[in-house]
């Protein structure tokens, strides 16, 4: 059976760049002429979806001609024909949809209960099962040196378990640059792979601003959102005289679907500093935190399309003062309810790609990720030792049988 996954895999990849186009588009503001970051492009034949990274670009690779939905919170959506782009940069100019400032929506319930509410339709409402095609990337500093780099395919099988979310965890394809010093750096290690997925789609970045108790800690408030009449935006602020590490939320919302489109949290520098004895899973002296998520809706379709985090802590080594940070991107590059078939042996457990052998069959960071590194993130990767080994797996095909 495991045999079987990875021919698939291989064949999936051969079948699906062996005869493909590249066209790199450039989106910017139409007023401003700045780039626009995390514009979503989905294939409206494949659900593929590719994300414009912060220099605005987005290089999508298909068969043939395409339509392909842009779609940005802020931004007017429509739709683009690949046969229309024809430069070497396809620049496409996105209208914002803005006409007045935001008006504070007044509401008979308590905006915390209304973020419960969304946050429980929102779980009934995801597309469970499913299987999310993720590209994965990650950036480690230590000391503002460049350390540590890896990214992978990783499918995502995800499934209800009573009450929660359980999901398999499948590894297609990936790759670690640089050391990992067991010794000195054992606490770099970013979040569980395992428990992700369950994060995201249990909202559990938002159990802390849903409790009766941070009512008067926090100050809640609905706001219409001028770039999209159908949203509205959730702020959860904490007021100035609370202490504590308190983080600030945007969620925002589909007012008529009563389902989160996109969450914002982060904690202000100064609030940080104030608190830099603060603590997560024993990373001591936090002074930087973000985070954000985006869900995609099409249809009947609702899925975690993107997500992104980035922290910054400090730490101490006998005598020696540690500084760490650690960034990462996550892009579903494909989104499909057929689930797959495999052995659970091939189920992946570890809690990070860090520890785990390279595997590389394609150049899939620059084929099937979805998202363009930007120069910078490429010195990043260049700066780094090559990995032991970039030859492609061997796969015993002699054995394998038909089902």
């Amino acid at each position: 059976m495991r045999k079987l996954f990875f021919l698939f895999l291989v064949f999936y990849s051969l079948h699906c760049f062996s005869q493909t186009k590249e066209i790199t588009i450039l989106f910017v503001d139409a007023d401003t002429l700045l780039p626009v970051e995390e514009v979503t492009v989905t294939s409206l034949r494949t659900k593929e979806n590719f994300v414009s990274n912060v220099d605005g670009i987005v290089k999508v690779v298909f068969e043939r001609s395409v339509y392909l939905e842009i779609n940005h919170s802020s931004y007017k959506k429509f739709i683009l024909k690949t046969i229309t782009l024809k430069d070497e940069v396809n620049t496409v100019y996105l209208e914002s949809t803005v006409n007045k400032l935001p008006e504070i929506i007044l509401t008979k319930n308590h905006p915390q209960d209304i973020l419960q509410s969304l946050v429980d339709n929102s779980k009934a409402k995801l597309s469970i099962p499913s299987n999310l095609r993720i590209y994965i990337r990650e950036f480690f500093k230590k000391n503002d040196a460049n350390i540590l780099y890896n990214d992978g395919l990783v499918n995502f099988q995800i499934e209800r378990n009573k009450s929660t979310v359980k999901t398999d965890i499948l590894i297609e394809q990936n790759r670690v640059l640089g050391i990992l010093d067991e010794k000195s750096d054992n606490d770099i290690y970013g979040y569980n792979l395992n428990d992700l997925m369950e994060n995201y789609y249990q909202f559990k970045y938002l159990d802390e601003i849903l409790t009766s108790r941070v009512k008067d800690k926090y100050n809640f408030q609905i706001n219409s959102y001028p770039e999209n009449e159908n949203y509205y935006r959730l702020t959860v602020s904490p007021l100035e005289e609370e202490k504590g590490f308190l983080f600030n939320f945007s969620i925002l919302y589909d007012h008529n679907k009563r389902i989160i489109i996109e969450i914002n949290n982060f904690i202000s520098p100064e609030r940080a500093e104030e608190n830099t004895n603060y603590s997560v899973s024993s990373r001591k002296n936090i002074y930087k935190s973000a985070f954000k998520t985006t869900y995609r809706v099409k249809g009947n379709d609702y899925y975690l399309v993107y997500a992104k985090e980035e922290i910054g802590y400090l730490s101490k080594k006998k005598e020696e003062i540690i500084k760490t940070e650690i960034r990462n991107y996550f892009v579903t590059s494909k989104f499909t309810t057929r689930l797959f078939t495999y052995d659970p042996k091939d189920v992946f457990k570890d809690k990070t790609l860090l520890n785990r052998q390279n595997t590389i069959l394609t150049d899939f960071w620059n084929i099937e990720s979805g998202l363009l590194l930007t120069q910078d993130e490429q010195d990043f990767i260049d700066s780094l030792s090559p990995p032991p080994s970039t030859e492609v797996e061997e796969i015993e095909v002699e054995e394998i049988k038909e089902d």
